[in-house]
């Protein structure tokens, strides 16, 4: 039988697992603090110290959007998804109007209160008919906005009230000449030219049967039958207001029909009081102005923009929104950077809460906002020096604790651990303790 072959001991023999793994761990850490102290100065360090020096009033006023567009090669954003790059292509830009708040009111003693709401139209779910397949388009009626044969109806959602007044197309044969807004009657289709078509969106009626107060709060109409109205603050124009004791400021008997703006309304006490605020374009309207026993929305609008009679002559109570403006015309940005690192669809949704401008009698985004003395360029939505504080605190010394910590670490291993001739690695601390120890 052959001899069983001995185990030769390897060149390079096996080292202490522990001291490898402290010192791979305390380098790994170095490397990887290094570069995150390089990042932060981007994403932290250089936006705070922005923050801290750029001048913005700590106390936030409201802001309207006004102008939203989507600009092609645009030299600023409203926000962009990476702030290491610059934006390129489209991007979206929003201007808004800058102004103080409004009055802060509570309405006591309501009855029938209710919310009615005229939500937006939502075009990218409209159901699509593609022309040019064969007879999809035979029976194709409704107001339609077309592109290539590809025909979205626009009448599921929208009333229109003018006709087509331009050239005839027929969708079944000539469906390649669909391009722009038509209106059809089986398949025959007329162009809008002249005029392009004049739409509302669907909405419920508002009642109007022994109803006093109409609050607007975005896409929605607060309604009721209350007695009375207290202001809890009263305004300065375009300067600070101060808070002050409830102060009555309508009175059902004595006055007409109460219609106003709001930021936010809250409905209590079993709809028997209604809080809201930020409120302004307070104005009163006659009951023989308002048509019984129902309303649209189109004729709401109309009511509003003709009404003219101020609730407050002194304008200290629900005043007219230009009586508050700082700024008419400024751009809005995320933060003061115009962009975020999330990369989680971020600006997609800010877009979406802050870019409506009121287009098709939608209502306008309102938000609280920052702006700078007696700089009207630039406003931003985001800003908490408190958080910024925190934020640069912890991205200075969580980064720079781990490089220090590490480094000493690393420090003590050079001066702990010995190479013999066997090139192993050895703790002479730890050789020495145990040597002490065996001793006692």
């Amino acid at each position: 039988m052959g001899k069983k072959r001995q185990k030769k001991e390897p060149v390079i023999p096996t080292q202490d697992k522990r001291i490898c793994g402290g010192i791979c761990l305390c380098q790994f850490t170095i490397v990887t603090s290094c570069v995150a102290l390089v990042y932060l100065a981007v994403a932290v360090y250089m936006p705070s110290y922005r923050a801290f020096t750029y001048g913005l009033e700590p106390v936030p006023v409201m802001c309207q959007a006004i102008n939203t567009t989507l600009v092609n090669n645009c030299v600023w954003a409203s926000c962009g998804e990476w702030c290491l790059t610059k934006s390129s292509g489209f991007c979206t830009q929003i201007h808004v109007t800058v102004r103080r708040n409004g009055t802060k009111i509570t309405l006591e003693d309501c009855k029938r209160v209710q919310m009615v709401s005229c939500p937006r139209a939502d075009t990218e779910n409209l159901k699509r008919y593609n022309c040019n397949n064969d007879t999809e388009c035979a029976t194709l009626t409704g107001v339609f906005n077309c592109s290539l044969g590809h025909c979205a109806n626009m009448s599921e959602i929208f009333l229109c009230h003018n006709h087509a007044d331009g050239s005839l197309v027929d969708a079944d044969k000539d469906n390649l000449k669909l391009k722009g807004f038509f209106e059809c009657r089986h398949s025959k289709c007329v162009r809008y030219e002249k005029k392009m078509p004049n739409c509302d969106r669907y909405c419920s009626k508002i009642t109007t049967t022994s109803i006093n107060v109409y609050l607007q709060q975005g896409d929605n109409v607060y309604t009721g039958d209350c007695q009375r109205a207290f202001a809890h603050d009263q305004t300065n124009g375009n300067e600070i207001g101060q808070e002050i004791d409830p102060t009555e400021v309508w009175k059902n008997e004595a006055h007409g029909i109460l219609i106003a703006s709001c930021h936010t309304v809250n409905i209590e006490k079993n709809g028997t009081l209604i809080r809201a605020t930020d409120c302004l374009n307070g104005t009163l309207v006659n009951e023989t102005d308002i048509p019984q026993p129902f309303i649209n929305f189109t004729t709401f609008w109309s009511i509003v923009e003709n009404s003219s009679k101020i609730i407050d002559p002194s304008l200290k109570f629900l005043p007219p929104q230009d009586h508050l403006t700082i700024y008419n015309y400024s751009k809005l940005h995320i933060n003061l950077e115009g962009c975020v690192n999330t990369l989680m669809g971020e600006c997609a949704q800010f877009i979406k809460t802050h870019g409506n401008d009121g287009d098709n009698k939608t209502a306008q985004s309102r938000f609280p906002c920052y702006y700078r003395k007696n700089d009207s360029s630039l406003v931003v939505a985001r800003f908490n020096l408190e958080k910024t504080w925190l934020e640069l605190m912890i991205a200075v010394f969580v980064p720079s604790s781990l490089f220090i910590i590490s480094f000493i670490t690393l420090l003590v291993i050079g001066h702990s651990v010995h190479v013999g001739d066997d090139t192993k690695m050895r703790c002479l601390l730890c050789r020495k303790r145990k040597i002490k120890t065996q001793e006692e």
